[in-house]
């Protein structure tokens, strides 16, 4: 759990726990329900820049009350595919993600 990943998540507010959840994140669904994914089974690691693109990607969902739109694969896959070669050297990384989805919500 000590992985840049980690840091990220705990700076952003969330919280890591040991054992076979270690690597997850959680939330509230709609109406409450309780909500978690697993990220261990990926073929590679996230960057911090990938962490910060799915935090932003999620702010800005929510704010724009649209988190049904993660829940759409072809929307995702389009969003994802666009902003997964961000270089992790790109400034202001929140920019581009409002960028991608002004882009794809036209």
């Amino acid at each position: 759990m000590a992985t840049r990943i980690g840091g990220v998540v705990v700076e952003a507010g969330g919280y890591l726990d040991s054992g076979p959840d270690g690597c997850s994140m959680s939330g509230i669904r709609d109406r409450y329900e309780p909500w978690s994914v697993n990220y261990t089974h990926h073929e590679r690691t996230y960057t911090s820049m990938h962490m910060a693109l799915v935090i932003d990607l999620i702010t800005k969902l929510s704010e724009a009350k649209a988190l049904h739109r993660l829940g759409d694969p072809e929307w995702l896959s389009a969003v994802v595919s666009r902003l997964a070669p961000t270089p992790r050297w790109t400034p202001l990384p929140a920019r581009r993600v409002s960028e991608v989805i002004e882009l794809l919500s036209t």
